[in-house]
């Protein structure tokens, strides 16, 4: 399905009244409006431009459909925008770029999990979609690891970067396996290896 166009004032009608866009959000497979109706509002009052707002709405139009949970896609995006640094530079990502928002809305659609992360760290989406999400050798991985841990003060600090780096590697597999269709081998041996490279860091950590 492609993008429709929305007229000009359109969206601002819908901003202003629930009622006005109560058939829109329900094609686009919403079944609580009122909530739907407030993400939207909430990401028109941050510094999202209204141009840019309607660039995102023709691109809701075309795939939140398509997602398994049009409600939980929408509730995560906003709260998304709302912890970017710069919304405005967000959305004009969004413009320039055709896979950003479908790709964020599949993650915010299948994983709460995952949509948590991202909203803790907005920027690490930048990170991942660098990554795509490709498979890493297991030695690499540990390596990388110990790299990262072995400067840390103590081992306060060391099992928090452990945790950033669980999530983080956890987030990269998931993109592999929802985004880029990888294998249920490839996945589960990434899984496994992640797991191996956090107890050489643990094991690293508690001889230090």
């Amino acid at each position: 399905m492609q993008s429709t166009p929305l007229p000009p004032d359109q969206l601002v009608a819908w901003l202003d009244s629930p009622a006005a866009a109560r058939q829109w959000l329900t094609s686009l497979g919403v079944r609580d409006v009122d909530r739907a109706h407030g993400n939207l509002v909430r990401m028109a009052e941050s510094r999202l431009t209204l141009d840019l707002l309607t660039v995102v709405c023709q691109q809701l139009n075309e795939h939140l459909p398509q997602l398994s949970d049009a409600d939980m896609a929408l509730n995560n995006l906003q709260r998304y925008s709302a912890a970017a640094r710069n919304p405005l530079a967000l959305g004009a990502l969004f413009e320039r770029d055709a896979e950003a928002l479908p790709i964020l809305l599949t993650i915010f659609s299948s994983s709460q999990f995952l949509s948590d992360y991202l909203v803790r760290d907005p920027e690490g989406y930048d990170l991942l979609r660098m990554t795509e999400g490709q498979p890493v050798a297991r030695d690499v991985l540990i390596d990388e690891v110990r790299a990262e841990i072995e400067s840390l003060p103590d081992e306060r600090a060391a099992m928090a970067a452990l945790r950033r780096i669980k999530r983080r590697e956890l987030l990269r597999i998931a993109y592999g396996d929802l985004i880029r269709d990888q294998s249920i081998e490839v996945v589960t041996r990434q899984i496994s290896f992640l797991a191996d490279a956090l107890c050489a860091g643990a094991l690293q950590t508690a001889y230090s």
